[in-house]
């Protein structure tokens, strides 16, 4: 039992140095890159949404429209 408290406290160790070193980073080139993709995700999201709202406004609904009225018109 205490080689296994003993392996845990180690490992729980290493762990918290890896965060304490992830955290003091610096360098700040992680973030900008991760930045970036955000922006062109929710850019490329904005532009297929507009052109979908597009589409269904002057095609699909349109025609869905005309067959329910000849459907029951």
């Amino acid at each position: 039992m205490h080689k296994f408290v003993n392996k845990l406290s180690v490992k729980a160790a290493i762990t918290a140095n890896r965060v304490k070193n992830v955290l003091q980073n610096e360098r700040g080139d992680f973030y900008i890159s991760d930045g970036v993709k955000i922006i062109i995700a929710v850019v490329l999201g904005a532009l297929l949404l507009a052109a979908l709202t597009a589409i269904f406004n002057d095609t699909v609904i349109p025609r869905i429209t005309r067959e329910i009225e000849a459907l029951f018109g």
